[in-house]
């Protein structure tokens, strides 16, 4: 083999570089910190471009052999945060351009998890149209597996423009180009296979577009086929009746106000996913079993509504339950949902419920994991006129005094989490009445203060929303806390008819804490109600206590 004297160099990269648009940068490494931009990239480097001012600090303080920290961002956006090591820089009359290589630590954020939901696969139609926040320009790939947690994604080794660890603010699943939904992504891996997969974690969501994703996902065949959302309405008041979850003096609380029942409920389940939601397990067009969710406060969505009958000896109630559970365990990962909390009513020695929540509650014995508050509940009729306070009581809206006092008195006596999801203290940044007036809906409540020569006595908060929305009426009443139990009965009533309230209805019903006030005061309660409140954080907890007390598999 005989070589020329003289041959020209070719030098092609592997690795294509991109170029980036305004994309800021930030180095720190112990004492040093610099400023600077993104020039270019590719899937193993990062080339910044440094401003002239950090050059002499560079190489005093920089240590080329020690990991340094990389913060890339626009605005407000941050684009990517990680550790990289150091390739090489070179220093011109501009400033100093360096190169570093991102740490390869893959899914530190979103640890392989006992409970998942399940990823479908070969989706037809199925891809992800992303604008690249470094490059501003627009790419669209085929997705190859997707649940509610995420996605991930196929590319070329040519081609590849994404890295682990980066943001994505703008990504949208499409389906054949008719269903788009929207989110917010991060990289979390990358493995070289055949092609290049990059497994994708959805970050957050609006509630609506991840009720699309449930729903894409749910239509794919599987044993669930019987699980339909749409519900007819007269198969839904037969299966209430059948399993006695309405009872002969609910159903004449609620036949004074049934048109607006009605009216109400058409909302709710048709119209309104960004505060309900419902899941129905039907059989032949019979209704089974049925659980819905409401976004009763803030940050807290309430259980109700949940009834079942036998089918052939099949435990019906956990079909939905598990149903129910799937839909929320990723939905309270993400920021839009304020789903900090899960909340749900139920009566006292109720088999089922005793089985599934306050067992798990007792358990965990740890009432800032899982909370039980027992109330008493009476009804109180409404009088044309109301009564007056009794001589040396006042009433008037909380002040801070009034709600710091009232936070240890509940801590105190239960240490729990009803303080938390009410969180009076941020009253005023609630947005959830405008969220529920969006739908054509109300909702909203407000604590007053029962004083006594100037002592706080009892906190009364008045609680609105549509009549029937809850059946017990559990939200459209008061809840009362008596912090002094020489607190006398007839001053608490006063004080209710005396709060300013819409008197929709001829009675309402009284939540009082704690119960055993009624009994002390003989005030003839007609039952005890138990609010049960789980924090979202240890969804993982309750879901793993249900599949073994049952014996089932949620996901």
């Amino acid at each position: 083999m005989q070589l020329p004297e003289s041959s020209p160099v070719t030098s092609k990269r592997q690795v294509p570089r991109f170029q980036c648009n305004h994309v800021k940068a930030e180095l720190m490494q112990n004492g040093f910190q610099a400023s600077g931009e993104l020039v270019n990239f590719n899937a193993h480097a990062f080339r910044v471009r440094l401003q002239a001012a950090a050059s002499s600090a560079l190489f005093y303080w920089f240590k080329p052999d020690l990991p340094v920290t990389i913060r890339l961002f626009k605005g407000d956006n941050v684009f990517y945060v990680g550790n990289c090591r150091h390739i090489y820089q070179q220093q011109n009359g501009s400033g100093v351009e360096i190169v570093l290589s991102p740490a390869q630590v893959q899914g530190t954020q979103h640890k392989e998890q006992m409970i998942r939901n399940p990823r479908k696969e070969k989706l037809q139609s199925l891809s992800a149209i992303f604008e690249h926040p470094f490059m501003e320009k627009t790419f669209q790939r085929k997705i190859i597996d997707i649940s509610t947690s995420g996605f991930s994604i196929s590319d070329k080794s040519d081609s590849a423009v994404l890295v682990p660890g980066m943001i994505i603010p703008k990504m949208t699943v499409t389906y054949a180009g008719l269903l788009k939904i929207s989110c917010k992504a991060q990289v979390v891996y990358r493995k070289d296979e055949s092609s290049i997969r990059f497994g994708i974690a959805i970050l957050d969501m609006g509630i609506e577009d991840y009720n699309k994703l449930n729903q894409l996902l749910n239509n794919v065949p599987t044993d669930d086929e019987d699980m339909i959302n749409e519900v007819d309405t007269e198969q839904l008041w037969d299966l209430l009746f059948d399993s006695n979850f309405i009872y002969p003096a609910k159903y004449k609380h609620i036949q004074a106000f049934r048109e607006d029942f009605q009216t109400t409920y058409k909302k709710l389940y048709n119209d309104c996913p960004a505060i309900a939601k419902h899941f129905t397990y039907q059989k032949d067009g019979r209704i089974y079993s049925h659980i819905s969710l409401l976004r009763a406060y803030e940050r807290a969505w309430m259980v109700h509504h949940h009834a079942a009958r036998s089918m052939e000896g099949s435990p019906t109630g956990l079909i939905v339950l598990k149903k129910m559970i799937s839909y929320l365990y990723d939905l309270r990962r993400f920021p839009s949902a304020m789903l900090d909390y899960f909340i749900c009513y139920f009566r006292p020695g109720n088999k089922f419920t005793d089985r599934i929540y306050t067992g798990f509650a007792k358990g965990k014995s740890n009432p800032r994991v899982c909370s039980l508050d027992l109330f008493s509940y009476i009804t109180h009729t409404v009088k044309d006129a109301p009564s007056q306070l009794p001589e040396g009581w006042s009433l008037q809206e909380c002040s801070n005094s009034d709600l710091w006092e009232l936070e240890q008195f509940y801590m105190h006596h239960s240490g729990g989490l009803l303080w938390d999801v009410l969180d009076m203290k941020n009253h005023e940044r609630h947005t959830l009445a405008d969220i529920y007036a969006q739908q054509g809906l109300h909702r909203k409540w407000q604590a007053m203060a029962l004083h006594f020569s100037g002592e706080l006595k009892a906190v009364v908060i008045k609680e609105e929303s549509d009549a029937g929305i809850n059946l017990s009426d559990l939200l459209n009443g008061f809840k009362v806390f008596v912090i002094d139990p020489e607190t006398p009965m007839d001053a608490i009533l006063a004080a209710v008819e005396n709060i300013t309230r819409v008197k929709s209805t001829e009675s309402y019903p009284l939540l009082i804490y704690p119960a055993e006030y009624t009994k002390d005061k003989d005030v003839d309660a007609e039952k005890d109600y138990i609010m049960w409140i789980l924090n979202a954080q240890h969804a993982n907890e309750f879901i793993e206590y249900i599949m073994k007390r049952f014996r089932m598999n949620i996901t």
